[in-house]
């Protein structure tokens, strides 16, 4: 069994001259951190991290990097650029053999990707349809190979928020 981790970015500042340059906010780099701290829990091993251009998405990898340390970490601007198909292309060219991949990304992509790879309308399917927050993190297994990953072909394992505790 694979496991897919998509991850939306944490909160991010509106004060920047592109959508590509906006950097986390200090809350959303603190809530960033406490994502990779639950993640590492979660997640035995990390072989592949797939990072979206955007400034807020990079950063929010930075911690996931430290703590997870996946075998293989690549920026890959289809994530930015592309939505769901774009991911799926990516992890089909890049996914190769790797047992767990976390992908940063961004909404509405991160949503609509869970939403058309899980495999049942439920509980989990229902949660997705309204979107992800920022800093939450869609933990997904996957039965088959990362090129036959498409419509309903996987299941949501779960879907956590880092939030800050006081």
């Amino acid at each position: 069994m694979r496991r897919l981790v998509l991850v939306r970015h944490s909160k991010a500042s509106h004060d920047a001259v592109t959508d590509l340059e906006r950097p986390l906010t200090p809350k959303g780099a603190a809530l960033a951190d406490l994502l990779a701290k639950e993640l590492r829990k979660r997640l035995e091993a990390t072989d592949l991290l797939l990072v979206s251009p955007a400034a807020r998405a990079r950063e929010t990898a930075r911690p996931l990097r430290d703590r997870l340390e996946p075998t293989d970490t690549l920026v890959r601007e289809e994530i930015y650029n592309l939505g769901p198909n774009g991911i799926l292309r990516v992890l089909s060219e890049d996914g190769g053999d790797a047992g767990t991949v976390v992908v940063v990304g961004h909404e509405p992509t991160i949503s609509v990707l869970a939403h058309i790879l899980h495999d049942t309308d439920d509980d989990m399917a229902s949660q997705i349809s309204f979107g992800v927050p920022t800093a939450t993190a869609v933990i997904i297994d996957v039965p088959g190979s990362w090129t036959d990953l498409g419509p309903s072909s996987a299941r949501i394992r779960e879907i956590f928020t880092a939030r800050r505790r006081g």
